[in-house]
């Protein structure tokens, strides 16, 4: 994959994934987290394990899921978690300009929580 390819995969990714995150913010429920869980993994799938990125969207799943599932009246103040989810949202892109190519015929094994997965 050439430098460019992979940068619009990526690019296309992210932007697929900035909307399941505002689904997610307004009101999106298991779908939407199922969504996002399905993007990051086929993401995980493009690039070379880097922790920083893994640690980023570990925290960025977290982030959607707590969200997700507070969503009832009695559950810690919404606008707090939306917070850590935006906040998780801008350390994932910080952290993915990093971001290598898989290089082909490499595997690349991606471990954190509910996005276990081998490439």
């Amino acid at each position: 994959m050439t430098e460019t390819t992979f940068e619009n995969a990526v690019d296309e990714m992210v932007g697929r994934l900035h909307s399941i995150l505002l689904t997610i913010q307004q009101g999106g429920g298991e779908e939407a987290l199922y969504s996002l869980q399905q993007q990051l993994i086929d993401l995980m799938g493009l690039v070379e394990r880097n922790p920083g990125i893994e640690a980023a969207i570990g925290d960025l799943y977290a982030a959607a899921e707590a969200l997700v599932a507070d969503r009832a009246p009695c559950s810690q103040p919404i606008a707090r978690k939306v917070r850590l989810l935006v906040h998780a949202r801008q350390r994932f892109r910080e952290h993915l300009s990093a971001a290598r190519p898989l290089k082909p015929g490499r595997r690349s094994v991606w471990l954190h929580g509910n996005l276990r997965f081998a490439a």
